[in-house]
């Protein structure tokens, strides 16, 4: 952890850790009944005494054994197999997770944005701005824009008019946001654009007349979008992004879109026009979808894979273009290879 960006709230004792994360502990064969204080999280290769691990993965099992960290987090099968003589144990059915919420017990940034507004921003009197809202520099809150409150709009950032924006919303660096209506909890990255044109022509004698888009674009609650993101907004219904769900930097979502709660889209992910993403999905980096498709739910896209048909049944693994399910893309791939070797 480097000082000049992140505050360390530590030492926290073991026990209180185990108890916010919901972790059980075992203690050390020469343990004695004093929790050990912990003051900072490293890897398992790295960790020294006074800090803790985690392992997520059985490939890394034989680095605990060598570790000189004074805790770890473990899966309970690890936590039933291994008893140490100085290295406590902290036992999680999802040991990733549980570090997760151990980073928010141990760290904060070192400079935190709240209840200001910058001298430089640019706020219309008919917009409002929550209670220990913060505005940054050169920010820019338009006509009838609504900020909730404790929500962080940072440096040069532009809120259209009638834009609202909901409580406890992080919204970075170079951000535009005009046409849209986010909820609560949302994290967008800086540069993402949110709301604009979708790429929408009607063609007549060789003019492309661009067709002014009327739709919105609806950002439920507990999402976060990625940096230089692009959201277009809807021509005529709105595009939708449901609650829980994440998108990774430099994805596109064209107008009309819908992302179903808690989908995942990797980097440089595509999705074109009208396309309806279920719940619970996954697109790999550099995949896509062509528009006016249907995905169900729990539907997994390989990396680099386009869809270009609608995908009806639930769950699977899809691979390749056009995505196939895996196994009928690996029986055809090896089908041509015993073709080419023919």
């Amino acid at each position: 952890m480097d000082s000049n960006f992140y505050k360390n709230l530590g030492p926290i004792a073991l026990d209180v850790i185990a108890s916010r994360i919901g972790a059980e502990i075992k203690k050390p064969k020469n343990s004695n009944a004093k929790f050990p204080l912990i003051l900072d999280i490293n890897t398992i290769d790295n960790a020294k005494n006074g800090e803790m691990a985690f392992i997520s993965s059985v490939k890394y099992e034989d680095m605990i054994l060598t570790t000189s960290a004074t805790a770890c987090i473990v899966s309970p099968n690890l936590g039933n197999k291994h008893s140490f003589d100085d290295l406590w144990l902290l036992i999680h059915n999802n040991p990733y997770f549980a570090y997760t919420n151990s980073l928010d017990l141990l760290y904060k940034p070192l400079v935190e944005r709240t209840d200001n507004i910058e001298k430089t921003a640019y706020i219309h009197p008919s917009a409002k701005i929550g209670a220990n809202a913060y505005i940054g520099h050169y920010t820019v809150i338009e006509e009838n824009a609504i900020i909730g409150e404790n929500s962080i709009i940072g440096s040069n950032c532009f809120i259209g008019p009638a834009v609202k924006i909901g409580n406890r919303v992080r919204v970075d660096s170079n951000v535009t946001i005009s046409y849209a209506i986010l909820g609560d909890d949302i994290v967008v990255l800086p540069g993402a654009r949110i709301g604009q044109d979708g790429f929408g022509f009607s063609t007549e004698r060789g003019k492309h007349k661009k067709i002014f888009h009327i739709g919105r674009v609806i950002i439920e609650d507990d999402v976060e979008i990625g940096a230089n993101t692009t959201i277009d907004r809807g021509a005529l219904k709105d595009t939708v992004i449901k609650r829980g769900a994440r998108l990774d930097n430099l994805v596109q979502i064209a107008h009309n879109v819908e992302v179903g709660a808690g989908s995942i889209l990797v980097s440089q992910v595509g999705i074109a026009g009208s396309t309806i993403i279920g719940n619970y999905c996954a697109f790999g980096g550099q995949s896509g979808s062509a528009g006016h498709l249907s995905i169900a739910d729990k539907v997994q896209i390989a990396g680099q894979s386009g869809v270009q048909h609608s995908i009806k049944e639930e769950g699977g693994v899809y691979f390749g273009t056009p995505a196939l399910p895996i196994r009928e893309w690996q029986k055809q791939n090896i089908a041509i290879k015993k073709l080419s070797k023919a």
